[in-house]
């Protein structure tokens, strides 16, 4: 079996809470693999930790504890020079197009800056060739090439990106909210490319998003996370087709045409990310909680466990 292109071991990351010694533990022990040409999306409402979860994989943000290994390459704790090299091996497209795009930049520029810090011995006329290429297959033209991010729309700067993030040829490519901002139309055109370019390019995806509906267009596998920690796991079509976790069945009941699969959550409070003395984060929205839920937290969902819920939907109780 091929070595997998992301690894992710026991990563965590906490912040100060808005009370005097109060920690907020946005990650709580993150642990998952991808395998090369496979897709994996995190879903979750906001305050689950999966945006988190994208910046410390993506060494944007520092994590507290764990490892990000690249096929079996750590880069957490990879020094300066060795990070640059990692960061060869994967692209990242973020929510908001103009935070990885220079305003004051022709876009074939922005899209060829990877290069100049990668391939710094690649003449001028090449980086523009190899850039506008890169562009002409995400679908924008010589003539947008030459624009300014200002003069472009919302899809046409996510296209840009897209391309910026797979200028290098990376195996990986992390995508946190990449349609979110963009119109429903739009939103079906550059998920269309996304899928285009994974077959095209043998593509591993990290697909960071809250949107349910869009899973089953472009992951494989699905995390679902609460609270900083995964609740549950598996293929796409069997979490969705029968959730056993209630938060799992509580998302995918807020899908428009999605018959509720459990009983309506008790509240509709957002995670807890502050420590809790003990037992399950979910329980004071959970419908079924009962006092073991109360007292002792459940085991994380990981590659044994698919479900973290001492009484999983659909199994019987003795």
């Amino acid at each position: 079996m091929s070595e997998a292109v992301l690894s992710v071991r026991g990563l965590r990351k906490s912040y100060a809470g808005s009370r005097r010694g109060e920690r907020v533990h946005a990650l709580r022990g993150l642990d998952f693999e991808l395998p090369p040409g496979r897709s994996l999306a995190i879903v979750g409402e906001s305050g689950s930790g999966k945006t988190t979860a994208a910046m410390c994989i993506a060494k944007l943000t520092a994590a507290d504890q764990g490892q990000v290994l690249l096929s079996g390459r750590e880069l957490l704790a990879a020094g300066a020079q060795e990070t640059v090299a990692l960061r060869r091996g994967f692209g990242v497209v973020l929510q908001n197009p103009l935070t990885a795009l220079d305003p004051r930049q022709r876009i074939w520029r922005s899209v060829a800056e990877p290069l100049e810090v990668h391939e710094c011995s690649l003449a001028a006329a090449a980086l523009r060739e190899r850039a506008l290429a890169m562009l002409a297959r995400v679908g924008l033209s010589e003539a947008m090439a030459d624009r300014l991010p200002h003069q472009l729309s919302g899809g046409q700067l996510q296209r840009a990106v897209i391309a910026r993030a797979l200028i290098l040829q990376p195996r990986l490519v992390i995508l946190d909210e990449p349609t979110s901002a963009l119109d429903v139309s739009v939103q079906a055109q550059v998920l269309n490319l996304l899928c285009d370019l994974r077959d095209e390019f043998q593509l591993s995806y990290l697909f960071i998003t809250h949107n349910l509906a869009l899973v089953e267009i472009l992951a494989h596998e699905v995390l679902v996370m609460y609270a900083g920690a995964v609740v549950e796991r598996g293929p796409v079509h069997r979490v969705f087709a029968a959730p056993r976790h209630p938060y799992t069945a509580e998302l995918l009941a807020a899908v428009p045409g999605q018959a509720p699969a459990s009983p309506a959550a008790a509240t509709a409070a957002l995670p807890e990310l502050a420590a809790a003395a003990s037992g399950c984060s979910y329980r004071p929205r959970c419908a079924q909680a009962r006092p073991i839920c109360e007292a002792v937290v459940p085991p994380q969902a990981d590659a044994r466990r698919t479900v973290a819920c001492h009484f999983p939907l659909g199994e019987t109780e003795q």
